[in-house]
């Protein structure tokens, strides 16, 4: 299963902060409308809405990578971003969790806040260097700590071919969903993720809808490139088995 989606999940025992201020501190502008959902139908939003749903003590937005973005690819540091900065004037104390990846072109990218302090940011993708800043998480030392260094990059023994290396982008979901456990309590890919995926969500629609990043607009090409590759190959097979 591929996936695309993009989170901030806040650790939440504040039920005092309404869907409406923490929207405002998003930058997010007035709601023309809104609509029931579930966490499933807003895991990859990309008609200019916002999601938001409530899980395990947490509050989760789901944003279509137009706020995650500034977050995970703007900063050169740990420094925050404007939108991390009201969010955390909002739950000062919370830990903040912001998870996104994209399976067409093994793109993940996540970062930790804890007590209005961003710890750690790290992003990597296809013919991407790793960017790295802070201290490696828990779940991060779990994961690579059957790694090995070659050539300056990092890999993985497959596990259905031990001949073969995996790159660090290639175990996208380990990283990503293992970061986004620390406050769902499971894995979106795992056996938990039928239950967290059918919470219920609120859709919203604001009144300027939200832009499409730059990241999903190369997304989007890279998937078509992706199409127009596999159609050609298998065109030109056809053809020489035709023919000789």
């Amino acid at each position: 299963m591929g996936w695309k989606t993009s989170l901030i999940l806040i650790e939440s025992s504040d039920n005092n902060v309404s869907d409406a201020q923490i929207l405002k501190s998003l930058g997010i502008g007035e709601i023309e409308s809104q609509s029931d959902s579930s966490f499933d139908e807003c895991i990859n939003l990309d008609d200019g809405s916002i999601g938001i749903g409530r899980y395990n003590g947490n509050i989760i937005i789901s944003d279509g990578y137009c706020i995650t973005e500034k977050s995970l690819e703007m900063p050169l540091s740990l420094r925050l971003c404007k939108e991390e900065r009201q969010l955390c004037k909002l739950f000062p104390t919370s830990e903040i969790v912001t998870v996104a990846c994209h399976s067409t072109s093994n793109y993940h990218g996540y970062s930790l806040i804890q007590n209005g302090k961003k710890l750690r940011l790290k992003t990597i993708s296809d013919g991407e260097r790793v960017k790295s800043y802070g201290k490696r998480t828990k779940e991060e030392e779990e994961i690579y700590k059957d790694s090995f260094v070659k050539k300056k990059a990092t890999y993985w023994k497959s596990e259905l071919d031990p001949e073969e290396d995996v790159g660090e982008e290639q175990i996208m979901e380990d990283f990503t969903f293992e970061i986004a456990k620390r406050r769902l309590g499971g894995r979106l890919d795992g056996a938990e993720g039928l239950d967290i995926l059918s919470q219920p969500f609120i859709k919203c629609f604001p009144v300027k809808p939200i832009k499409l990043t730059e990241q999903d607009e190369v997304s989007k090409k890279t998937s078509w490139k992706t199409y127009a590759i596999i159609i050609t190959v298998v065109l030109l097979w056809q053809l020489f088995k035709r023919f000789f």
